[in-house]
């Protein structure tokens, strides 16, 4: 059984997370990312087809708020 070297893999994480690599992958994948906001129960949503909206989970959804 391979072990696992902990150190080395939170280093590859952290050096790919501040690269944005992560981020790029995770979208190219077809995922939403979400960001909190200042604001309290505020999110901002990152979609892989460039949109960016600001909104609030309720009951599960993600609603998006009309500006």
């Amino acid at each position: 059984m391979k072990q696992l070297d902990v150190f080395s893999l939170a280093e590859t994480v952290a050096q790919a997370s501040v690269s944005g690599e992560i981020t790029r992958e995770l979208l190219r994948d077809g995922n939403d990312l979400y960001e909190p906001l200042q604001q309290i129960g505020k999110l901002k949503r990152y979609s892989p087809c460039g949109a960016i909206e600001v909104g609030c989970i309720k009951d599960g959804r993600f609603l998006v708020e009309q500006l």
